[in-house]
């Protein structure tokens, strides 16, 4: 377990997409609130393969290469991005457009450009995938700018039926996927809280108009505000903005978001954020994703290869003994690894810490889900769950 300063870990990876809304809302004030507004971003495109050059204040630059790719249908295709920013940016990728049967895994999907940030998109099919041409958009909000380039990927038919058992499979529900968080970890009374989010669905795109609820409770459970009609824009992003008041408590606030959409199971999320400071443990999940010992972002892997799970961990409160849990889904949604670590969080520290497993066995081809968890003690000694954040990967065989 190594320790990071938060400039370091926020250039790491998370699991939390910003942005704001297809349309401008305002609710209703709130007891202990001034007013909650969500705004739309502008944004910029390229052609295939090109390179975006945002002309504002802050000039942005956003390359995603190859070009295009031919994969047969079972295999992968990778990309990669890279990210210039004439000044420090927050950075968060979602894709559109992929492919059905498919799914797309950003390593990483969020960081700050610092001036720069480098991802990889990894676009995951299946044996059922369609062959065809498929134009595949990346959307990279940077500072609440939305900035889209594309790639183009054909698709040809699997290689031959013999070698279809070892295809990746790829499992798709009518889910969605959820991320919150704010622009902040900690505030002072008489200043705005960004509260931000992304939804996607089960192959990893952005899911448009998901209808959004947001309740944010004070420290003592108190309900201090409540929305339940805001709706994601194109690329899945929604965005309130909260006014505290000069006499607002201090200690730790908690977020609790939950999104529905026709045709899809409704799903929840939190985070919290501090105002003033906390008497009790507040813990972020600033990055979750897989990648080998050293902590390199790797998003597919081959049976038998050691797979590390990296989450960078945040803790906004008072000391506390923190479980890191991690759980791994196969592609049919079934746990196939847990992993326990226990780790002490100091005030205001950040660590990021990292554990290693082989899948045993005769493990399925195709995509996992990495649940990352954090709880102030063993559940079983009375613990509590402070946060969690998903990631995906891949196993090819």
């Amino acid at each position: 377990m190594a320790s990071l300063t938060r400039a370091q870990t926020k250039t790491a990876l998370t699991l939390c997409l910003i942005a704001a809304l297809s349309v401008i809302q305002t609710s209703a004030m709130m007891p202990g609130f001034v007013s909650a507004t969500s705004i739309r971003p502008s944004s910029q495109t390229s052609e295939i393969g090109g390179t975006v050059v945002a002309n504002n204040t802050n000039q942005t630059v956003f390359q995603i290469q190859p070009p295009s790719s031919t994969i047969n249908a079972g295999a992968f295709a990778k990309f990669d991005i890279h990210i210039v920013q004439s000044s420090s940016a927050d950075i968060y990728l979602v894709a559109r457009g992929v492919p059905p049967d498919s799914v797309a895994i950003f390593t990483p999907n969020v960081g700050v450009a610092n001036p720069t940030f480098d991802s990889s998109l990894t676009i995951v099919t299946s044996a059922d995938t369609p062959a065809g041409n498929y134009t595949v958009t990346a959307v990279a909000i940077v500072n609440g700018m939305e900035l889209t380039t594309q790639v183009e990927l054909q698709v040809l038919a699997p290689v031959s039926i013999t070698t279809s058992a070892t295809m990746i499979s790829v499992s798709l529900g009518n889910t969605l996927s959820m991320t919150v968080s704010t622009n902040q970890s900690q505030y002072q009374p008489n200043s705005t809280v960004n509260i931000q989010g992304q939804i996607t669905d089960a192959t990893g795109s952005a899911v448009s108009d998901a209808t959004v609820s947001i309740q944010v409770d004070a420290p003592t459970g108190a309900e201090l505000f409540y929305t339940n009609d805001l709706h994601a824009d194109s690329a899945g992003i929604f965005q309130a903005q909260v006014n505290i008041p000069s006499n607002s408590p201090t200690g730790t606030y908690t977020v609790f978001t939950s999104a529905s959409k026709a045709g899809y199971s409704s799903v929840t999320s939190r985070t919290t954020f501090v105002v003033g400071t906390s008497t009790t443990p507040s813990v972020i999940i600033e990055a979750v994703y897989t990648g080998d010992s050293a902590g390199n972002p790797i998003s597919t892997f081959s049976i038998g290869q050691t797979i590390w799970v990296w989450v960078v961990i945040e803790n906004i409160g008072t000391t506390f003994q923190g479980v890191v849990w991690i759980q791994v889904r196969n592609p049919n949604g079934v746990p196939t690894q847990i992993q326990i670590q226990i780790s002490k969080l100091d005030a205001g520290e950040t660590i990021k810490d990292g554990v290693g497993f082989t899948m045993l066995g005769n493990p399925m081809i195709g995509v996992y889900t990495v649940n990352a968890l954090v709880s102030n003690k063993l559940i079983s000694q009375g613990g509590t769950f402070l946060a969690s954040a998903d990631t995906q990967f891949a196993l090819t065989g």
